[in-house]
């Protein structure tokens, strides 16, 4: 940041927040909720969101809705970009128009992006030189880091997974090739984080086999290289949530960390809204807490026999249900569902019994887990998924299926907050399914019961972090202030002496210092 010190120490005319997130679906939502943050900390501050042609319309309308700006001080600029130049389908700019196996292409498409960013930055430089640009990018577009230098703007990193999740994740990456065990379930420490141990049976495939050569290794290196190049770490997580993670983190990349989390989006149900959705209209008609919430996120899918044991195990436990189902890995997402992939007659049966639904639609996942007899949600443990969750205080079963999940699915189950059902794409039994099911919805279950207060205690942790001393606006105020201090003599003063921190590298010292290790 001492690069951009001279246009500070002139005062800047005004600041502007550059928002970059990845293409997919799981990072747009916590990249809105961060524009909410950033426009009611700094009202003035002129915001714009990066995106693809494939995501700016719909951020358009995420602007509009969430009050972040009118087009005067919010915007969404376009960054071209043809997917069919880097082998993917033509129109297939985000992760939902395309398959697990494609990701890593997308990756590597995206890093196609930098000139086209790096004039963007330029014109707005050129157009109002004594702006203080600060450029907030993705965890996996880290090169945006060296744009944001190289023009003179700060810049951070926004990991939109948890501390834990995200110190586990990239450090294993960090790490490749990892041990070989006897057995999948046979652990290894972490050679980072040695009190940490992780089985086999939680690495994806493609971490599993990595050597450090592949695609996806050398591409999750340069992000993590370009982590300790930012001016700081933003993570959707809160402090008092998660200590551990954070403190993972602080310790290994040295970079000041900021829990901006937890970034969820307030449910918003009306009557309206109960009307265009037959799933909050059947869960009014339920006891509380005495559904199950099914969906395992936008991107990743479990397999056909996987399928069929699910199906199985929730016909065994008798419990009610509301299931999103999608086609099974290996098949079209968006094609038409066959029935041979369900037990014969599971969905008539379940709806002609009253025992739930099974839904091939949109599903509001905020508004179901909000509802009161949602009694528990069987997730992939997606971070978004685990804090909308906890954010109501409803217990999980861990389906984790690729990336963090696993870890965090890990976090969560040595917090009782979770039953783990399955890994990946490994054989599941519809016994241990029904035993799960129970666990958590049963009258009598002991796991129930210690399950729910825990989670009600990592609810209040969250409803901390959205309005406290240590909340989310709190914290991105602070972090706002350090990278674009308000205009005044008094905050010049502070930020000079900030700056001089930074030139003896004793900030990172200080931030650490205020969040001691747990």
């Amino acid at each position: 940041m001492a690069d951009t010190d001279h246009r500070r120490r002139g005062g800047a005319t005004r600041a502007h927040v550059v928002l970059f997130p990845f293409m997919a679906q799981g990072h747009v939502a916590p990249f809105r909720c961060i524009a909410a943050l950033v426009r009611r900390c700094r009202p003035d501050a002129r915001l714009t969101v990066v995106a693809t042609p494939g995501m700016a319309e719909a951020f358009r309308a995420h602007l509009v809705a969430d009050g972040v700006g009118d087009g005067r001080l919010a915007g969404v600029h376009e960054l071209p970009f043809l997917p069919a130049e880097h082998g993917l389908p033509a129109g297939a700019d985000t992760s939902a128009s395309i398959g697990f196996q494609q990701l890593i292409t997308l990756f590597l498409a995206s890093e196609s992006l930098r000139p086209a960013f790096r004039r963007f930055v330029d014109d707005l430089r050129a157009a109002n030189p004594g702006d203080d640009i600060h450029v907030m990018a993705d965890m996996f577009l880290g090169w945006a880091v060296d744009v944001a230098r190289d023009t003179g703007a700060s810049s951070s990193i926004v990991l939109t997974c948890g501390g834990y999740g995200s110190a586990l994740y990239f450090s294993l990456w960090d790490s490749v090739p990892l041990p070989v065990t006897a057995s999948p379930d046979d652990g290894f420490p972490l050679p980072r984080f040695p009190d940490v141990r992780v089985q086999r049976s939680q690495l994806t495939n493609h971490l599993a086999a990595a050597d450090g050569n592949d695609a996806w290794s050398t591409f999750i290196q340069r992000q993590i290289a370009a982590f300790s190049r930012a001016d700081a770490l933003l993570v959707n997580t809160a402090e008092n949530l998660e200590p551990k993670g954070l403190s993972m983190l602080r310790q290994w990349l040295n970079v000041p960390t900021y829990p901006v989390g937890p970034l969820l989006r307030a449910p918003a149900p009306s009557p309206e809204a109960k009307k265009t959705s037959p799933i909050l209209e059947w869960l009014d008609e339920q006891p509380p807490g005495s559904v199950l919430y099914i969906s395992f996120g936008s991107l990743y899918r479990i397999t056909a026999p996987q399928m069929m044991e699910l199906a199985r195990g929730l016909e065994q436990s008798s419990h009610r249900s509301v299931w999103v189902i999608r086609p099974p890995a290996g098949n079209d997402a968006n094609g038409e569902f066959s029935p041979e992939w369900l037990p014969e007659g599971f969905r008539e049966r379940a709806e002609a019994e009253g025992r739930g639904l099974v839904v091939r639609c949109w599903a509001p996942q905020v508004e179901i887990l909000a509802h009161a007899a949602t009694g528990a949600f069987l997730t992939h443990c997606g971070w978004n998924s685990v804090q909308e969750a906890l954010g109501h205080g409803v217990p999980l079963l861990g389906w984790p299926l690729s990336a963090e999940q696993f870890y965090n699915s890990k976090l969560l189950a040595e917090e009782t907050v979770c039953v783990e059902v399955a890994r990946g794409s490994a054989a599941v039994d519809a016994a241990k399914v029904a035993a799960a099911v129970e666990a958590v919805l049963g009258e009598t279950s002991m796991e129930r019961a210690a399950m729910k207060r825990r989670a009600a205690e990592m609810k209040e942790a969250i409803d901390a972090a959205r309005d406290g001393d240590k909340s989310s606006v709190t914290v991105m105020r602070r972090f706002l202030d350090e990278v674009l201090p308000p205009r005044g003599a008094q905050f010049m003063a502070s930020w000079a002496l900030q700056s001089a921190c930074f030139r003896d590298g004793a900030m990172s010292h200080q931030l650490r210092s205020s969040h001691p290790m747990m």
